[in-house]
């Protein structure tokens, strides 16, 4: 368990560590005697009672998910109730853009942002300069997973220019370490998206026309194999933004080319 700007933030670290969640997810506990909880993470009970004892005797106002993922939101449900605690949550229709949280530590404003999942919200913590951004960044990386079904890529670079607009010192990822200059990662980030949009259309141009081919262009022989399911799912999102952009075609076999 970690503490940030005093005792107006906590954070439990959750006991899921894998290739897409770095260490573990991050719930964070917002606020000191009044408390919204943001992203309770797994169905685990160790980890709900950790949450619990974070929470201690302070009155929660909220339970809250940026997304429904179950390294997210699996736990949502079991710990509102323990808590005895609303659940707020984009998709169960429980939660919308600009909606308030209260805390006693200022309020919590959700923000529609897109792009990971269609669901995807984060939160606004105006008082503690300090954006909640859930899986738009993961912390000490300068890439997130943006895949279909549910990822896109165009959506994606919008919900990272609002999160810039909101001003923020910090941004909380759900997974690995804050980002304490907002501004930097989120440039980071967008040069990333936009080297490897680069690399994609050079590799269409090289030939390469299927996303496993492209894959292998695009990532060499030194990536490791548990993250080559989600980096086919990387490319075809690159793909698709291409597409939407006029800068790539799909033909009708499935293959794909540059446009012009």
């Amino acid at each position: 368990m970690g503490d940030a700007a005093g005792s107006a933030l906590r954070e439990v670290l959750a006991p899921n560590a894998g290739p897409l969640t770095l260490d573990g997810t991050r719930t964070y506990v917002v606020g000191r005697r009044r408390v919204v909880v943001i992203d309770p993470g797994p169905a685990a009970r160790a980890h709900l009672d950790a949450v619990v004892a974070a929470v201690g005797d302070a009155r929660v106002t909220a339970v809250a998910v940026t997304h429904d993922h179950p390294d997210h939101a699996a736990g949502a449900e079991a710990l509102a109730g323990r808590l005895g605690a609303p659940l707020r949550a984009a998709a169960a229709g429980t939660l919308a853009d600009g909606d308030a949280l209260e805390t006693d530590a200022g309020a919590l404003i959700a923000v529609a942002t897109p792009g990971h999942t269609p669901d995807h919200v984060a939160f606004h913590w105006p008082a503690g300069g300090a954006v909640f951004v859930g899986d738009l960044l993961m912390g000490g990386l300068d890439t997130a997973l943006v895949a279909p079904p549910e990822g896109n890529l165009g959506e994606y670079l919008a919900s990272l220019e609002r999160v810039r607009s909101l001003g923020a010192r910090v941004l909380y990822p759900a997974h690995g370490p804050a980002f304490e200059d907002a501004d930097a990662a989120l440039d980071a980030y967008v040069r990333h998206r936009r080297d490897r949009e680069q690399q994609v259309l050079a590799a269409l141009e090289a030939g390469a026309a299927r996303p496993g081919e492209l894959v292998d262009a695009v990532y060499g022989p030194g990536l490791a194999a548990a993250l080559r399911g989600a980096a086919e799912g990387a490319v075809v999102a690159y793909l698709e933004h291409l597409a939407a952009t006029g800068q790539a075609v799909r033909e009708a076999d499935g293959r794909w080319r540059r446009a012009g």
